[in-house]
């Protein structure tokens, strides 16, 4: 018994050995799990974009809009951005440490964002989902072993009235589903079962290959929605950055109207007391100032839900103080729509999701053709039985080749055949429609983009013309020679004027942030060349 025991052991840690290094080991000509990885598309290699853009042979080939070329855009002198100034309400207190350590230019805001923002660690969760979806695609290639052990004991009594058959034929009774026993057996002993089982499939004529591959398709897919993530919260930190540079340049330019109608203030108190102005026009001067201040508060509030903004977008307390740094640099834009185009063609991670999504739908439907064939599958099994009383043992090994094939079942697989070729007519409609939006998206913007630029240009001569003007009405009205009414009237001249100027200025940064999204792009990535086509 004791030696039955040792040789069932050594089975089982046999066997437990053969299943472990069949589990944990792959063949060579599948691809590893985890030999991806996930980054930005900033440091993106061209490898890998190259490696998942290829189409397969028959494969749906790369689809980009013939639109002629348009002329680029003209960019002048640079215009300064002005400066922002820091906020003067109080820092609210911080506890959770989620704030940044000192001002953010947008190249530092966007690096912050890839660290903190938690929509990011969803799709990097989604990309390790897709690897152990195709490691589980990996594993019918390889064989599966069961091993199992058990200790109990049976009572088996056999008796009753014997059933002739034949002269020297034992008597014996039926047990129902089992077998038959001999009458008068009384057996009431302990056993001890060993086994150990191995299947492997052979071959299913393209079923595991078709999983495989959609689960390679799979994680491709997971990646490149996951650069894109990267890059739409890389735009929206930039069109949050842009809304506070925004914001404080519009409360500066609140807080100089005030300062502006304070002084005008101040002059129509001292012509109302030499006699030379009537009250009511001092009194018009209050009505200015009080305005003036009532938009300088709704600046002020401006600017903390702007900076609340950027902080939810990058990933920081939303009550954090976080300051932001202006471009030193005016950015430049010289490609024209067709280069825009282009990139995006290339840019786009949509587009190659949605030539992998038919891919994986082709790839589907020849699975669903292969459930038509058969199946060869190969296994054994070897179990060690041992009976302590009466003693005995028994042990079995058996081999098998098994060859299974559905003649008929009901129509669930000509189904299943209609269905994946309905999913790969739907991915390719879902293509064409998304190559057509993002055309359309990068039409937008570059139209966005050329007016603002323009607007830039066009409103620096109202915003001289108002100047000198209400330099001029501001010296007459000193000298009394100007009412109240003319200097509010070139006040608010000038006030409008520099609202436009720096709205068309900030119109052109979140345009220009806007179109390289369009086209696959950082939101200060482009220049005055096309890019290299990848």
């Amino acid at each position: 018994m004791m030696y039955r025991t040792i040789t069932v052991r050594r089975l089982l840690l046999a066997g437990g050995a053969a299943a472990s290094a069949a589990g944990c080991g792959g063949p060579d000509r599948y691809r590893s799990s985890f030999d991806q990885r996930v980054l930005p598309p900033s440091v993106a290699t061209v490898a890998t974009r190259q490696q998942v853009t290829k189409p397969p042979d028959g494969g749906l080939q790369q689809a980009r809009a013939d639109i002629p070329a348009a002329a680029p855009v003209s960019v002048p002198a640079a215009v300064p951005v002005p400066a922002t100034p820091a906020p003067a309400e109080p820092a609210p207190q911080i506890t959770d440490g989620r704030c940044a350590s000192g001002p953010l230019s947008l190249p530092d805001a966007v690096a912050l964002a890839y660290r903190m923002q938690p929509r990011l660690r969803v799709f990097l969760e989604g990309v390790v989902q897709a690897r152990g979806t195709e490691r589980i695609a990996l594993a019918p290639f390889l064989p599966t072993a069961t091993a199992g052990y058990s200790v109990g004991g049976f009572d088996l009594n056999a008796g009753g009235a014997p059933v002739p058959i034949g002269a020297g034929t034992p008597n014996f009774t039926f047990l129902p589903f089992t077998g038959s026993v001999p009458i008068g057996l009384n057996l009431n002993t302990g056993y001890e079962m060993a086994e150990l089982r191995v299947q492997w499939l052979l071959a299913d004529f393209g079923r595991r290959m078709g999983r495989h591959r959609q689960a390679e398709l799979g994680v491709d897919v997971a990646q490149l929605q996951t650069d894109r993530a990267y890059q739409t919260v890389a735009n929206d930190v930039a069109l949050a950055y842009y809304q506070v540079l925004r914001a404080r340049s519009l409360k500066r330019i609140a807080e100089e109207t005030v300062r502006r109608a304070e002084d005008d203030l101040d002059v129509a108190k001292k012509l109302e007391k030499g006699g030379v102005i009537e009250k009511e026009k001092a009194l018009r001067a209050e009505v200015l100032l009080s305005q003036a201040r009532r938009g300088l508060d709704v600046a002020e509030a401006g600017v903390g839900n702007t900076v609340s903004a950027l902080n939810l977008a990058v990933g920081l307390n939303v009550s954090a103080p976080t300051e932001v740094v202006a471009p030193p640099d005016f950015p430049e834009f010289g490609l024209t729509l067709a280069d825009c185009l282009g990139q995006a063609v290339s840019g786009r991670r949509e587009l190659v999701v949605a030539q992998l999504s038919i891919q994986s739908a082709q790839v589907g439907g020849g699975v669903a053709r292969a459930e038509f064939r058969p199946k060869i599958e190969a296994g054994g099994a070897l179990m060690d039985f041992q009976q302590s009383a009466p003693r005995a043992q028994a042990d079995l090994a058996v081999g098998f080749i098994k060859l299974e094939w559905g003649l008929f079942e009901g129509g669930r697989r000509v189904g299943e055949v209609r269905i994946a070729d309905s999913k790969t007519r739907a991915a390719a409609a879902q293509a064409e429609s998304l190559a057509d939006t993002i055309a359309f998206q990068v039409n937008e913007a570059y139209r966005q983009l050329v007016v603002a630029r323009r607007e830039i240009d066009r409103s620096k001569p109202a915003v001289e013309q108002a100047r000198e003007a209400y330099r001029l009405l501001k010296a007459r009205f000193a000298k009394g020679d100007a009412t109240p009414a003319e200097v509010t009237d070139a006040e608010t001249s000038l006030t409008r004027a520099e609202l436009d100027q720096l709205n068309s200025t900030y119109d052109y940064l979140t345009a220009l942030a806007k179109l390289n999204f369009a086209m696959g792009l950082q939101p200060d990535a482009a220049g005055s060349a096309p890019p290299a086509r990848r």
